[in-house]
């Protein structure tokens, strides 16, 4: 006889039940592998052998569209569960991940181009990741830890008895994919929770040498091949929505999730169901190799996140000691770096394995750092970081303990007592109505004379401190005076020189509160929240259009509002509204414009050296006739959105040149607004920014009466353009897509689809806008009285294998706006057609 694993479906949905159930052990299953059959009439043995009691017991049944819903006798075996399951969808990505945590890229890649696996191989062996993981493991929850185990457990029952030839793309016939250990996967938690912070300046850390030996060696990243960013300031978003009894029609909590993340690489999100009967019945979707739920609800409490806009990190600039460029002013004084050399193993182009030293240098804040030509290491002075989530190894604790929350108040005491929230806002509600907004996320604690010199620094007097600021959304302070040190509360944080968790922004409502990525400030406006850090974030600033919409949204109250004329909301109302592609800029600016435009042909500009005339007649006409909404068919929103990105900070916060009204902090939902009237004499610009519109457009080979679905899609079937509607930045919509390149997920991984030529600021290219981030998993549901109901969809759909009937199924779905429902009863669960297996192992 022999054990095979079960499949998942090949043809997609709709499924046909089916049940297969594999009780051997991992071990006997493998050995019973290599048993010869026995026929019916052999005699038996003389006794029987010893029965072996699995550790691990997990049913999995995959539901249409391939989502699991896992369950386990405890939390070893839903881990179990869990990582075997998971590893059918995305195995390639997670053992990538582990072997960039570990720093053995280069090992199995080669040091990539312009050094960049080599060098992210150094950083993270400066950070040691590994050895952060294993003195805290010890310490974890005894539930944590077995669910770690069992989920190392089924991932590596998944990878041993798949050939590598029988992996899926991209990782088929490679020799990376490796059994893990729990420790690995700890070590991959404090990772993803450097997203914010270390995570962005990996590379920074590689390039960091001193002036004396210069760059160009193997580890050492090229100038210009890599780049700092905060994400929420350019690819990662989300809109969050948590509404309570006085605004929802039945009365219960709602919640609305639209986290704008990744469409590739390790952030994407991957949705399951997991129970462990008695102890925790939760669904939704977790960070790829985090065994829990991020974004979701049990039957008590239901949540989302947003990216925080507050800062995870502190960037510090260190004058230098004359003639010593690896020594520091500290307060009168001197200090050394601490140089670390560190050796890594590359893969040279014919095959053969060198091994490479570098030495790494640190400071008593952190790593020395090197964006070049921003922040230089130079014999005058070096760069460097202290980072809030580095000692951070209670992520996965924390969103484990939220998904086994009992009640709202367990779900707060979280927040209190395991203080893991790496970078994002929280929106909550839960079953009788109340809603609940926080970020809770590590952030430095600054004295007041810090955080007043900083500001001083930010509005003129530091035009370096200026410059990061603005350009990055960081902080860089005086590395030399222990003024800018970070300060240990009275209060208990979470690690010292945090802000405590009795000090961060909270709001406890009943009607609603929301974020779109700015501060806290606004959660809901009813009731701002003000008096804290900057390092949290900037009270009375502008506003972004996304976040002015959302607010709209939510509070508008007419008969052809998001919510109609009561102002309470059905369910259909809410996934009508978070979908409905309103662009807020659009909608204070489009009238001005066609009035403006109406009437004129051709407009001369000068672009640079070159004079151009353009005839704006028929984009004015299309601006005239469009329904000023961003949805596949809507024809005029590429041209709007040209014209809208041509002007910098034109549609964003404080104004710009776009606005005759600029923004007054005492009404930021309604300021900026009115288009900048024409001048008494001179050109338009507002009429050269259109033509300026349709000049790119040309360029593209783009008509002005393209629909958006013609021209924005996603390629992630090849040979295929999935028409994908929502707006960007510039648009003010709720619904956000766009083009990213936050991952770092090696291309051997996760490949990213071209892009083309970019030729405009709104990221028109020669290809028309390509789609590979945004909106992500997009959640509606509500507490009813028979419990948690909604629909939702993952708009890259469960599987990053390109075979599988689960790899673009939902972004098709997402491209017609169809929602899913989401199964989480027994009885639902058991009713729908299914393919289901029980594994078990030890």
């Amino acid at each position: 006889m022999k054990s095979t694993s079960p499949a998942p479906h090949p043809r997609g949905v709709p499924l046909q039940s089916r049940s297969t159930r594999w009780q051997l052990s991992l071990l006997a299953g493998l050995s019973l592998a290599f048993a010869t059959a026995c026929g019916d009439d052999e005699d038996p043995p003389d006794t029987d052998p010893t029965p072996t009691t699995p550790t691990y017991e997990a049913k999995i049944r995959r539901t249409a569209h391939g989502i699991p819903h896992i369950t386990g006798k405890d939390m070893g075996s839903l881990g179990y569960g869990q990582g075997y399951a998971f590893a059918q969808n995305h195995v390639c990505i997670l053992a990538d991940q582990i072997l960039k945590v570990r720093g053995e890229r280069a090992r199995y890649l080669g040091q990539g181009a312009g050094s960049l696996y080599a060098g992210s191989d150094f950083a993270y062996r400066l950070l040691d990741l590994p050895a952060k993981a294993k003195a805290s493991f010890p310490t974890q929850p005894d539930d944590l830890k077995a669910l770690l185990t069992g989920y190392a457990a089924g991932f590596n029952r998944y990878v041993s008895e798949t050939p590598a030839a029988n992996l899926p793309k991209p990782c088929t016939g490679v020799a990376w994919v490796k059994p893990i250990t729990p420790e690995d996967l700890l070590a991959y938690h404090i990772s993803v929770g450097l997203a914010a912070s270390s995570y962005q300046l990996i590379l920074a850390i590689a390039a960091a040498t001193p002036p004396a030996t210069g760059g160009g060696s193997v580890g050492v990243p090229a100038p210009g091949s890599f780049k700092v960013m905060r994400p929420e300031m350019s690819q990662v978003g989300s809109n969050g929505w948590a509404l309570g009894k006085d605004k929802s029609e039945g009365g219960r909590g709602m919640v609305v999730a639209n986290p704008h993340f990744p469409w590739e690489g390790e952030l994407k999100l991957w949705e399951s169901h997991l129970t462990v009967p008695g102890v925790m019945n939760v669904y939704g979707v977790g960070l790829l190799g985090v065994p829990a739920v991020l974004i979701g609800f049990n039957e008590n409490v239901a949540w989302t996140h947003t990216f925080s806009s507050g800062q995870r990190m502190t960037l510090y600039k260190l004058p230098l000691v004359a003639g010593k460029p690896t020594t520091y002013k500290y307060d009168g004084g001197e200090r050394e770096m601490t140089a670390t050399p560190i050796t890594i193993q590359v893969k040279l182009p014919e095959g053969s394995i060198t091994n490479v030293t570098r030495t790494m240098y640190s400071t008593h804040y952190g790593p020395v750092i090197t964006i070049p030509g921003q922040l230089d290491w130079t014999t005058q002075q070096a760069y460097t970081f202290r980072d809030a989530n580095l000692q951070n190894t209670a992520l996965t604790a924390q969103f484990l303990g939220m998904d086994r929350a009992k009640s709202f108040a367990e779900f707060k005491d979280v927040y209190k007592n395991v203080q893991g929230i790496p970078w994002v806002n929280t929106m909550a509600a839960d079953k009788d109505g109340n809603v609940w907004y926080t970020d809770a996320t590590p952030t430095p604690n600054l004295k007041a004379e810090a955080i007043q010199a900083w500001r001083a620094g930010v509005t003129g007097a530091d035009p370096l401190s200026t410059a990061i600021f603005q350009r990055l959304g960081l902080v860089l302070l005086d590395g030399s005076n222990s003024q800018n040190e970070w300060q240990t509360d009275a209060d208990t944080a979470r690690s010292p020189g945090l802000v405590p968790y009795s000090k961060v922004p909270k709001l406890d409502r009943t009607d609603f509160v929301f974020n779109a990525n700015d501060s806290y400030w606004l959660a809901n406006p009813n009731q701002p929240l003000t008096g804290f850090s900057p390092m949290h974030g900037l009270e009375n600033s502008g506003q972004s259009p996304r976040t002015r919409m959302n607010a709209e949204l939510l509070m508008e109250v007419r008969a052809d509002g998001a919510s109609g004329p009561e102002g309470k909301f059905s369910r259909t109302e809410l996934e009508n509204a978070i979908l409905s592609n309103r662009s807020m800029t659009a909608e204070l600016l489009r009238d001005g414009l066609v009035e403006r435009c109406t009437g004129k042909t051709n407009i001369t500009y000068t672009s640079g050296t070159t004079t151009k005339t353009v005839d704006i007649s028929a984009a004015c006409t299309v601006l005239k006739n469009w329904d000023g909404l961003y949805n596949t068919n809507s024809v005029g929103a590429v041209v709007f959105r040209e014209f809208a990105s041509t002007a910098p900070g034109g549609t964003h916060t404080n104004g710009g040149t776009l606005y005759a009204v600029p923004f007054d902090p005492t009404n930021p939902l309604k300021t900026p607004n009115t288009l900048a009237p024409a001048p008494a004499t001179g050109d338009d610009t507002v009429l050269i920014r259109l033509a300026q519109a349709v000049d790119a457009l040309t360029r593209a080979g783009i008509g002005v009466n393209k629909a958006l679905g013609e021209v924005q899609y996603s390629p992630r079937v090849t040979g295929e353009r999935i028409p994908i509607h929502g707006g960007t930045p510039f648009d003010g919509t709720a619904n956000v897509v766009g083009y990213g390149t936050f991952k770092s997920t090696a291309e051997e991984a996760a490949p990213t689809a071209a892009q083309g030529t970019v030729l405009s600021q709104a990221g028109l290219t020669s290809n028309g806008y390509v789609v590979n981030n945004g909106s992500s998993f997009i959640m509606a549901m509500e507490f009813t009285d028979q419990g948690p109901k909604g629909r939702a969809v993952l708009t890259y759909s469960e599987s990053s294998d390109p075979a599988s009937p689960y790899f673009a199924d939902q972004t098709r779905l997402f491209s017609n706006k169809e929602w899913r429902p989401i199964l989480f009863s027994d009885a639902e669960v058991a009713a729908a057609p299914a393919e289901e297996i029980t594994i078990s192992g030890n």
